[in-house]
């Protein structure tokens, strides 16, 4: 890796808050750690009133996207460049009811035309497992305007 893998993961995280009115930018996702030797990386998510389904739990769709751009920041910053989701598996285990949750993701796979991740989301304050993910990202170029890595 040529860069700091934090300083890009912090990159990735700060340039989705400033995309404005976008689903992961709405999200607020927050850097709490990484580890490039380990190829992992901690998010946490605040609970906010959008996000709730009919139940006032929050709605799968958000806990997908959770889980979706946690491991695809994890993949840009390792890879060090943008990637979009190819296929997305997300296994619900409890109800998303907490005030916040952590995701916790790791590279699992890279090959030559795509990176395989894994990630498990748990309320923060109980510690609970509450979902576990996979997907599989491509390395993209976005020639019409920057991605998240500002390339």
């Amino acid at each position: 890796m040529t860069v700091n893998y934090e300083e890009k993961v912090r990159s990735i995280i700060e340039n989705i808050r400033k995309s404005g009115g976008t689903l992961s930018d709405m999200m607020k996702p927050e850097y709490v750690e990484c580890d490039p030797e380990k190829m992992t990386s901690v998010i946490r998510y605040r609970r906010f009133k959008w996000e709730e389904n009919g139940r006032g739990e929050v709605h799968g769709g958000v806990v997908s996207a959770m889980l979706d751009t946690s491991m695809g920041i994890t993949a840009a910053a390792f890879l060090e460049q943008d990637v979009s989701t190819a296929d997305l598996s997300v296994s619900f285990i409890r109800p998303f009811t907490g005030r916040s949750f952590i995701i916790s993701s790791e590279v699992v796979h890279i090959g030559r035309r795509a990176v395989r991740l894994s990630a498990r989301a748990h309320d923060e304050e109980t510690g609970k497992l509450l979902a576990s993910g996979t997907t599989l990202f491509m390395p993209v170029v976005y020639e019409q305007h920057k991605g998240v890595l500002g390339v």
